[in-house]
């Protein structure tokens, strides 16, 4: 099964592959930034829960987003009652704003999503996003991933083996990315300085497939 991630065109495959995912296999470092946070903590592309759910089930109190409507059908099935809106990152505006947003996956991949992800941080509040790393897509990735393109915006496919043993593929393309050396020209513009950033445990940061932002108001 070969699946898109397109916000602007929903693929109701790409609902049924992130449903059906084993959950991560770590909850951090979304877990301890949740905790230090006043809650709720504002989740940007919730998905279909294979994050959220275990978060929630450990305490964490959220409110979700995504673009993608069969997404949050199997979100709402997964954690009943948890408060979720519909719509683009770079265009909702709830009204309110949160001493912590997070963005998993690669979500906060343009100016103008990273803005909308910025105009929900309180005063006082911060911003944390994981970010795919050129650096390991340029050095070959790994068994399952395979690179077409880098720049000017990423091609790639992500082989998905379920626990089933079926084989799924997912499509990415038109994907910005974001070199860990210009974080501070990709903060800057949304008004935000950073204050961590960092790899996956264990990994430098050249090596490790996606990379960690925790940044603040400037």
């Amino acid at each position: 099964m070969i699946v898109r991630d397109d916000p602007q065109n929903p693929d109701p495959g790409f609902a049924e592959l992130y449903d059906r995912l084993p959950p991560p296999a770590t909850l951090g470092p979304w877990l301890g930034w949740c905790r230090a946070a006043k809650p709720p903590v504002l989740y940007l592309g919730i998905g279909a829960g294979r994050l959220a759910e275990p978060l929630v089930a450990a305490g964490v109190e959220l409110v979700g987003v995504d673009a993608h409507p069969g997404m949050l059908e199997r979100l709402r099935r997964r954690v009943p009652g948890l408060p979720v809106h519909h719509g683009l990152i770079e265009d909702i505006d709830l009204g309110a704003r949160f001493a912590l947003v997070i963005a998993p996956s690669n979500l906060l991949d343009t100016a103008a999503k990273l803005a909308g992800a910025t105009r929900h941080i309180a005063s006082g509040g911060r911003l944390a996003c994981e970010l795919m790393n050129p650096h390991w897509l340029a050095s070959g990735a790994s068994a399952g991933v395979r690179v077409h393109r880098l720049e000017p915006d990423a091609v790639f496919d992500v082989e998905y083996v379920l626990p089933d043993g079926e084989v799924w593929v997912q499509e990415a393309s038109g994907v910005g990315l974001i070199w860990p050396g210009r974080i501070d020209e990709y903060l800057e513009p949304a008004g935000l300085r950073l204050h961590w950033m960092g790899g996956e445990p264990g990994l430098r940061l050249e090596d490790s497939p996606t990379f960690y932002v925790l940044a603040e108001p400037a």
